[in-house]
C-alpha cells in the first residue's frame, strides 16, 4: 500500500518572508548581470539608440527599463523579470536620451567606444602640397624619411577626461554589489543605524516616500561617497 501523503508540506518558499523575496531576486538579478557582462560589446556611441543595441542580450535574459524625464530629473530604472529593479537618476532634463543612455549603459556596465571623427581641415594640413616640401628642400631645411619614428602627439587639456563635480559617474558593477551587500549587512544588524542612514540618505537624493527601499538607488559616484561620509562620521573620524 503507498503510504506517501498527496498533499506534502508547505514549500519553504511559502514560509519566506517579503524582505527574504526581496533579497532573493536581487541575487537573481545580480547573476544575471553578471551573465550578461560576461560577453558584452561595446556601445558604438554615446546615444540610446546605440546603448540599447548593445544591451540586447540583456533584454533577452529578462532585463527592461524604464526612462522618467522631467524638467527637475531624469531618472532610468533597470527591472528584472523576478521583481528586482536597479535605479540611476540626474537632477536635469534629458531632451536628446544622451543623459538616458548614459545612466542606462553605467547600469548595465555597458562601455561606449566613440571613435574620433577626422575634420576636413585636420586631413588638409596633414598632407602638405609637393610645392611646399620642394621649397623646404632647396633651403636646406632636413626632410624626414619613411624611416623615421612618427612624432608623439601630446594631448591637449581640451582632451583629458571631464571632471564630474556632481558626482554622476556611474558606479562599476562590482562597487554597486559591494555597497548594496554593505547596507544590508548594516540594515540586519543594527535597525537604528540603518534607521538614520535611511533618513539622511532619502533627504539628500530625494528619494519619493512610495520607494519601498534605497538599496537599488545606489549608482553613482555621489552615493558611495555619502555612504563613506556616513560611516566616517558613524566610526568619529574626520572627514
Amino acid at each position: 500500500m503507498d503510504t506517501t501523503p498527496t498533499t506534502g508540506p508547505p514549500l519553504p518558499s511559502e514560509h519566506t518572508s517579503p524582505h527574504e523575496r526581496q533579497w532573493q531576486a536581487e541575487c537573481v538579478l545580480a547573476e544575471a548581470l553578471s551573465a550578461f557582462q560576461a560577453n558584452l560589446k561595446p556601445a558604438t556611441e554615446l546615444s540610446l539608440a546605440a546603448v540599447v543595441t548593445a544591451a540586447k542580450p540583456a533584454f533577452s535574459m529578462g532585463f527592461s527599463f524604464s526612462v522618467q524625464s522631467t524638467g527637475e530629473s531624469t531618472v532610468v530604472v533597470l527591472m528584472h523579470k523576478d521583481g528586482a529593479q536597479l535605479s540611476a537618476e540626474t537632477s536635469s532634463y534629458d531632451a536628446d536620451f544622451a543623459l538616458s543612455a548614459r545612466l542606462l549603459a553605467g547600469l548595465l556596465g555597458i562601455p561606449v567606444t566613440q571613435q574620433a571623427q577626422p575634420s576636413k581641415a585636420g586631413a588638409t594640413q596633414a598632407e602638405p602640397s609637393s610645392a611646399t616640401s620642394s621649397a623646404a628642400a632647396e633651403a636646406g631645411e632636413p626632410q624626414p624619411s619613411p624611416s623615421d619614428p612618427a612624432p608623439q602627439q601630446v594631448a591637449s587639456p581640451a582632451e583629458e577626461p571631464e571632471h564630474d563635480p556632481l558626482g554622476l559617474e556611474p558606479l562599476e558593477p562590482q562597487e554597486i554589489a559591494t555597497l548594496t551587500a554593505m547596507l544590508k549587512a548594516m540594515a540586519r544588524s543594527d535597525k537604528e543605524v540603518w534607521k538614520r542612514f535611511t533618513i539622511a540618505f532619502r533627504s539628500q537624493f530625494q528619494v519619493p516616500s512610495t520607494a519601498r527601499t534605497i538599496t537599488d538607488r545606489v549608482t553613482q559616484r555621489r552615493h558611495a561617497d555619502f555612504i563613506d561620509r556616513f560611516e566616517r562620521e558613524l566610526a568619529g573620524v574626520p572627514s
